[in-house]
């Protein structure tokens, strides 16, 4: 049971791909984006990189992975870890967008060096480790030794799981986690984004159909397709407790 369920998720990661990608792309690695000047932010960066997004496609669609093995590869993308209760592991990325519209995102799973010091989730890094394959990663290929530089720092929401700075992709795959094994999450507090479905439901951010989530809340509810951040505590597959605002951030 627990390698089907881990199968899902992975499946999660590559119908990402398939939604909005196609075939073809150049097997060179991206450039850099280059630095950003702040060094704080206010915000949750906002990282596009196209020839990023057909890179990951090409591996992990088209089948390239395995030119990039032993590499020693930097990615420049937003911080974010997912809790996976069906392996009882913090998994540790670096995402970004395709481009502007967000409905595509690209994310790299890493493993952290040996004493690396890892930054608050949303902060925007520079990620260098060697690209491996390995039946670890959730979806077949990682970054191992991985060194961190922190190029902008990022608070979030003080909650216990975080989906505010995640990509669409990981926001899903940390939502099936939760709806999936509730015992592993009840009790924690728990922000994450989509669009208002019904009232007491929201949904995947881009796409209908993809994932629903119940909340209850004794705040006005925005009106039906609104954009929102929902935060409160998880309790019985439930998020309770909410506070409901709306947001222009995704």
């Amino acid at each position: 049971m627990k390698k089907m369920i881990s199968l899902l998720l992975s499946m999660l990661l590559l119908c990402s791909l398939c939604a909005c990608s196609g075939k073809g792309g150049t097997a060179e690695l991206p450039a850099a984006s280059g630095k950003t000047e702040t060094k704080e932010a206010s915000e949750l960066p906002t990282i596009l990189n196209q020839t990023e997004y057909v890179l990951y496609v090409n591996i992990f669609q088209n089948d390239q992975g395995k030119d990039y093995l032993g590499q020693k590869i930097t990615k420049e993308g937003t911080f974010a870890t997912v809790q996976d209760a069906f392996s009882d592991k913090l998994r540790y990325y670096v995402w970004g967008y395709n481009d502007a519209t967000k409905c595509c995102d690209w994310q790299w799973e890493f493993v952290p060096a040996a004493g690396q010091t890892l930054p608050s989730n949303g902060s925007f890094v520079k990620m260098t480790g060697t690209f491996a394959s390995s039946d670890g990663a959730l979806d077949g290929y990682w970054f191992e030794n991985a060194t961190l530089e922190v190029e902008t720092t990022y608070k979030g929401p003080d909650c216990d799981v975080d989906m505010t700075c995640m990509g669409g992709t990981l926001e899903r795959v940390q939502l099936l986690n939760m709806q999936y094994k509730p015992e592993y999450f009840e009790g924690k507090t728990a922000c994450a984004y989509g669009r208002i479905q019904m009232p007491g439901i929201f949904q995947d951010p881009y796409y209908d159909g993809s994932w629903t989530q119940s909340f209850a809340t004794k705040d006005d509810i925005p009106s039906v397709g609104t954009m929102a951040v929902i935060s409160g505590t998880f309790r019985s597959g439930t998020f309770k407790d909410c506070t409901v605002r709306e947001s222009d951030v995704y």
